[in-house]
């Protein structure tokens, strides 16, 4: 049943090739285009159901067109809040992302670098300092948040939308980064999305 467990999760993982049943209809439904079945769905194979579930949830919030935060916002967001949480594989992964859509490189380094080291109050500014604000205090201290979070937010030029969409992401990335940590997910293939997806997902220049 263990699909050498060490290579994957601390958890015993149902390897693609041995996948039946639910299991294998949710690792076809999430496998990407290369073929393959990432880690973090490998360490979920106990829990089939939820794979497809947590999946959709995933692309309903950070990869759906209806969203009217900018992309790089988004994946900077989820970026911290794997940050937060102590979850290199969602940090990696999602701050590549982060890097490619807002495609100035040395901006993307420092903004990173700042959220990591913990003076990010001194780099950051507008947009990105409000959405720093909003997601450190909702990933460390929920039973504070009050009508003024809100409020800040809207004051920074989102619209209630935009803010939906962003308390959705900070909390999916939460239960994200905790899976991944619980299990022992390990980071292995490609990091980030390819730059041809985000190239396609831009649209024309």
């Amino acid at each position: 049943m263990a699909d050498n467990k060490s290579a994957v999760a601390w958890v015993a993982v149902i390897g693609d090739a041995q996948a039946s049943g639910d299991l294998a209809m949710a690792y076809d439904a999430v496998r990407g285009a290369d073929g393959r079945v990432e880690n973090l769905y490998l360490a979920m194979s106990q829990t089939p159901r939820a794979i497809i579930a947590a999946d959709d949830h995933y692309r309903a919030v950070l990869h759906n067109p209806d969203n009217p935060l900018d992309d790089w916002l988004a994946e900077f967001a989820g970026t911290f809040v794997a940050i937060l949480c102590g979850s290199d594989y969602a940090a990696l992964n999602h701050g590549e992302n982060f890097r490619l859509y807002l495609g100035e490189d040395a901006s993307a380094a420092a903004w990173l670098a700042a959220l990591r080291d913990g003076n990010w109050r001194d780099v950051l500014e507008g947009r990105a300092l409000a959405v720093a604000e909003f997601t450190e205090k909702l990933s460390l201290r929920p039973a504070e948040m009050d009508e003024a979070d809100i409020a800040a937010l809207r004051v920074a030029g989102f619209d209630d939308k935009a803010i939906s969409y962003l308390v959705q992401i900070v909390a999916s990335f939460a239960y994200w980064a905790r899976m991944i940590n619980a299990l022992g997910t390990r980071q292995e293939g490609p990091v980030g999305l390819s730059e041809d997806v985000i190239r396609a997902r831009r649209g024309p220049c």
